[in-house]
Formats: structure tokens, C-alpha cells, sequence
């Protein structure tokens, strides 16, 4: 189902996650004794330092200029592209490959499969196939098995080092076929276990750090009610006081979802009106979807709903819709529900009407899976006084299994080149696509080479000489010539559209790497979004080798699906939600439960437990 533009933040994100329940391969795993021979280490002694590849390596004979298909994406129209493209130029110059936006295709109005048979039937496969892990599985395995797609395996250790270097030896597992490499995982987001050699300042403002589950809310009601809490005028005023925002500033009495339903209670009791609107206390969001925000905000890993994740407590595959407590938090939506606290078209009206509402403040409690900035700026627009603010998930801690944060070790992408190329090309490609892993060439993404002009070395650390273009890299703030405009990384379009291949989902060798960055004091809704949410709940994150068995036991991907727990949503578990009383939403939950239970929810999981767990005693 498609969502509205102003998603697409979360599109993304989420299209990392729904990679759980696609699989990963239709071969056998392989142990780590099959994988390729380790390379040495050859990360910097200071990883503050970028390390000098040597240029000589990477200037081939002749310049070459591959297409690459996005087996996702039903069109690549970008609005914005570089205009002084000073990175491709000199990656061009360095690898002679010479790479952007034009040279990549879509599948324009056909899906991934229907464009591959096209491909195939006329023997026009481009050079790359780059592949989202999320939804071109099958892709992946159709080029594979058919023999499309080079054996990278026997060219690794010599043409890429940087990938040996900055790849995990669980994404290799991952993505073997009989022990064999065929294509280079990516896309990973930024943390200090895919990449440990961070400076300091990366490490606390560039990587991944799992924190609360969060939501918004009214600022003015949440006052109303609860005197003692901050509005986001006075969030902003404690933010140019002090510099930040702390959890003092922050904390409201809403600690258990008891606490929630009554503050929702008395914001019905209030009676308040907007827009000539009565106020809704609860948004849950359309079409089924309803079941990821606030299941977060109920403190369930994953959200709840995508996919299986592995609880190293209990040795076993947890799946939150499995457990009694997700039961628990249906039938607090349920509760909800009766007592007129939800939204009571939340299940039969479309996205157009439910945004409507949310832009115009008519819910006071809504997730934060939207754009809230734009949201505060339309009712500022309308000429109302209060904003949505963040508030802390119902939750103290995280409701079952893992209390941790799972990576999933396959990355979102995979990228392979096809059998048409010649040695000499693929190996060209190869040492293209290492060099962007590199330090150097992120070094080079970030900044721009030495010869553009663009940078200096002030007080011992890199910084742009244009004031503008250094608070485009620190805050993103729209500049006449901005990143983009130069073709760095961390501007408004991603690494995509600047026809870039990378390793992390984000740069890490950025402006953020090595000046601190404080708040904006202009901007106090991403001001709450503050280092303390992490450091007061903090969460390890640990590799899931789960995905590398998703492949074999198939009818996992069936319990994520329309079919499945989405078919739940909007069939029974949505009758259970409204059900006029206790009898009858048993009677739904239990035939919502029943579907999944027919899909061979019990058998599939214990299958995997087992795969994992014979991996796991065997190594």
C-alpha cells in the first residue's frame, strides 16, 4: 500500500526492517569455515586519519560507463541533481568509471520480475543489478541460479580490501550460495558495531543508537492536564537558555498505557474544539497500519509487525503477534475504542481524510512516524497557538523478548554485475566500488577533493570555507549552493540519487565526524529528539544471524504479508478492536490468531529456532 509523500522518511526506514521477512536465500548456509580467506587488517592506526589508498591502483586503461538497474524502484526522476559534481568527477578521474543519474534505470510502469524477463529475453541485462533486499529476493536468486551474475569470490581478496575490511563476516554468511559470493551487501545504518572505527563526535551523532519508543502529542492539552509539563513555546525557551533539552525539561506523569487512556479520558472530557472540529484524543493511522506505531509505543521490538526476531534469552524466534502480551495490547485498543477515545473511522477512512485531521491538530495524541515539523507549520498556518510535542512510549521497558536491538546483518541492498561484462571491466568495477568503501573515497563523498576548493584545515580540523555550505552539512538548512550542489554526501537527496555505492547508509566521515553540532534553537521539535532519550534508556545492539535461515522456511514471509498479519489487521483483529464487548472480541482476536496459526506460525518458528540453534552449537 502506498503512503503519502511526507512518509517517505519512514518508507525508508521501514524498508530496512520489512527486509526480515523477505529471506535470504534458496541454498544451503554455509558454516565460516566456507567463507572467503580473510584478508589483513588494514584499518588506520588512528581512524581519525583517512588512509592513503594509492591512487595507481585504481586507473584502469580506458573509462567505462556502466548502467545500473534499481530492481525497486518504479521510476528514478530526482528533482534535484548536482551541478558542480566535484565528487564524480574525481571519482571518475580516479577509477576512470564514469557514473550518475543518467546511467540508471527503473523499471517504469512494469514490476522487478516482469522488467528481469525482459532483460533476459533480449539479452539486455545492464552491467549492475542493484537489488533491495526488502522485495527482490527472488530477483537475486533468478540471476544467481540461471548464471547471469559473476562469482565474485575468487576476486575479493585482491581487487577489494576495503570491503573485506568493512563488511561483517555475518553479512558474507549471509548471502552465500554453496559457500560462494555473488554480489556486495550494503546500505547498512551507522553504528558502532558495522563500523567501529568512528571519531568520537561520529559515534555520539552519526551512529545508530537505540533509544525510547516515542509519540506526539498536543502541547496545549498535555498542559491543560498535566500543569506541570512543557509547552513547545517553553521547550524553545529552555533550549536557548541552556543550549539542549533535558529529560527535566521533557518528562510528563505518562508512564504505563493505564497512564495514556487516562489522559486520552480527559481530553474527551474536555470537550475541545479546532477548527470548528471536536478534538479526537487518539489517531492510529489507516488501512491496516495502525498496527506498527503505537505497538512501538507499547514497546514491542520491531513494532510489532515486521517479522521474527531471535531472543538469545529463551534461544528461540520471538514474534511479538505470537505472545499474550500482544493480545494485551489489542485489547487496550480495544478499550480504546469502545470508550470513543480512537478515531472512529480509523478503519474505513482513507489517508487523504485522516490527513486532514492530523494537519489541521484535530487528534491530540498522534505517533511520530510523519513529518510533525510540517504538521506544527500548517496549524502555525491556521493561526492556532499549540504544536505537537514528543512524548516518552507507554512503556518503561521493552514488552517480551529481545530487551536489545537487532541488526540485520544482509544490509538493504545487494549489488551484483552481470556475466556480460569482461574480466577486465568487472575487475575495474570492483576496485570503483572498494574505493567508495574506502576512508579515503568517504573522505571524498563528504568533503570534495583538495583541488575544489571547497575546504580548509582551521584549528586543526577540516571545515568549509563557505559559512553556508557548513550549516547545510551541520543542519541541513537549504543554501543557494549546498551540498547537493556539489555532489557531497549528507545533503537533502540521498547517496542514490547522487549515483553513489556505499557501505553505511550514512557518511560517517561527515562535518558531524569532527565538529560538535549543537541544537537548533530555530527548529525545537528536532531539538527533542536529544542524547538523552539514549543515554537514559539505553539498549546494546547486536547482529540477528536470524535472516541468513529466512530462506529456508518460506512460510515466514507468509505471516508479514496481506495474508497474514496485515489480513489480521484489517479483517479480524480490526472487528476485535471494535467489538460492542468482551465475548465478542475474544471471538475475533481468537479467529485473527487462527489465521496466522494456518499459515504455519508454530511449525515455522520452530523450524528456524532449530536451524539457528544447530548454527549456533556448531560454531
Amino acid at each position: 500500500m502506498t503512503k503519502p509523500v511526507k512518509l517517505i522518511g519512514f518508507i525508508l526506514i521501514l524498508c530496512m526492517v520489512l527486509a526480515l521477512s523477505a529471506g535470504c536465500s534458496s541454498g544451503q548456509v554455509t558454516s565460516p569455515a566456507q567463507k572467503p580467506e580473510e584478508v589483513k587488517d588494514v584499518t588506520p592506526a588512528n581512524p581519525d586519519e583517512t588512509e592513503d589508498m594509492g591512487h595507481d591502483e585504481y586507473t584502469p586503461e580506458k573509462e567505462i560507463s556502466p548502467k545500473a538497474w534499481f530492481t525497486w524502484a518504479d521510476a528514478f526522476a530526482p528533482l534535484r541533481r548536482p551541478v558542480e559534481d566535484v565528487v564524480g568527477e574525481e571519482i571518475k578521474r580516479i577509477t576512470k568509471v564514469n557514473f550518475t543519474q543518467d546511467n540508471i534505470i527503473a523499471n517504469n510502469g512494469v514490476t522487478g520480475p516482469e522488467r528481469l524477463s525482459m532483460f533476459l529475453a533480449t539479452d539486455t541485462l545492464p552491467e549492475i543489478i542493484y537489488a533491495q533486499v526488502s522485495s527482490s529476493t527472488d530477483i537475486i536468486n533468478t540471476l544467481v541460479n540461471s548464471g547471469e551474475v559473476w562469482e565474485l569470490t575468487p576476486y575479493l581478496e585482491k581487487y577489494t580490501p576495503n570491503m573485506l575490511q568493512r563488511i561483517l563476516p555475518e553479512t558474507w554468511e549471509c548471502w552465500y550460495r554453496d559457500g560462494k559470493v555473488y554480489g556486495i551487501p550494503g546500505d547498512f545504518e551507522s553504528n558502532t558495531v558495522f563500523e567501529p572505527n568512528m571519531t568520537d563526535l561520529a559515534k555520539e551523532q552519526i551512529a545508530k543508537k537505540p533509544g525510547p519508543f516515542l509519540f506526539v502529542v498536543r502541547d496545549d492539552l498535555l498542559k491543560q492536564i498535566y500543569p506541570e509539563t512543557k509547552t513547545s513555546e517553553e521547550l524553545a525557551a529552555a533550549l536557548e537558555a541552556n543550549g539542549k533539552l533535558t529529560w527535566e525539561d521533557m518528562k510528563t506523569p505518562m508512564e504505563t498505557p493505564e497512564d495514556l487512556l487516562d489522559f486520552l479520558r480527559r481530553v474527551k472530557e474536555l470537550g475541545v474544539k479546532t477548527q470548528g472540529k471536536d478534538v479526537i484524543p487518539l489517531d492510529m493511522w489507516t488501512e491496516g497500519w495502525w498496527i506498527a506505531p503505537f505497538a512501538e509505543a507499547y514497546g514491542f521490538i520491531n513494532a510489532g509487525a515486521w517479522g521474527v526476531t531471535w531472543s538469545e534469552e529463551a534461544n528461540s524466534v520471538y514474534w511479538a503477534p505470537s505472545t499474550p502480551e500482544y493480545k494485551e495490547y489489542l485489547y487496550w485498543l480495544h478499550t480504546a475504542y469502545k470508550e470513543k477515545l480512537i478515531d472512529q473511522e480509523t478503519f474505513i477512512m482513507g489517508d487523504d481524510h485522516r490527513n486532514a485531521k492530523i494537519y489541521s491538530g484535530l487528534y491530540a495524541v498522534s505517533h511520530n512516524w510523519q513529518d510533525i515539523n510540517s504538521i506544527n507549520n500548517n496549524i502555525k498556518a491556521n493561526g492556532d497557538k499549540f504544536a505537537y510535542r514528543l512524548v516518552k512510549g507507554m512503556t518503561k521497558k521493552i514488552n517480551g523478548d529481545p530487551q536489545y536491538l537487532l541488526m540485520d546483518p544482509r544490509g538493504g541492498n545487494f549489488l551484483m554485475i552481470s556475466k556480460s561484462v569482461p574480466e577486465d571491466e568487472l575487475i575495474q568495477m570492483l576496485k570503483w566500488i572498494d574505493f567508495m568503501y574506502s576512508y579515503e573515497g568517504e573522505e571524498l563523498m563528504a568533503w570534495g577533493p583538495e583541488s575544489a576548493g571547497l575546504w580548509e584545515i582551521k584549528d586543526g580540523v577540516k571545515t568549509f570555507k563557505d559559512p553556508d555550505l557548513m550549516q547545510n552539512a551541520m543542519y541541513g538548512a537549504e543554501t543557494e549552493k549546498d551540498l547537493t550542489y556539489y555532489g557531497l554526501s549528507g545533503g537533502p537527496i540521498n547517496f542514490y540519487e547522487l549515483a553513489r555505492f556505499t557501505y553505511l547508509h550514512d557518511n560517517t566521515r561527515t562535518v558531524k565526524a569532527y565538529h560538535s553540532v549543537p541544537p537548533r534553537v530555530d527548529n525545537v521539535y528536532l531539538a527533542q529528539y536529544a542524547d538523552f532519550w539514549n543515554e537514559m534508556f539505553p539498549r546494546k545492539i547486536k547482529i540477528n544471524q536470524l535472516p541468513m535461515f529466512l530462506g529456508q522456511v518460506p512460510d515466514i514471509a507468509k505471516l508479514t504479508s496481506e495474508e497474514g498479519l496485515y489480513g489480521a489487521c484489517k479483517n479480524e483483529w480490526a472487528k476485535a478492536i471494535v467489538s460492542g464487548n468482551d465475548e465478542e472480541f475474544e471471538k475475533h482476536y481468537q479467529e485473527g490468531l487462527k489465521r496466522l496459526q494456518d499459515l504455519g506460525m508454530e511449525k515455522a518458528m520452530a523450524d528456524l529456532t532449530r536451524l539457528l540453534n544447530d548454527f549456533l552449537s556448531q560454531n
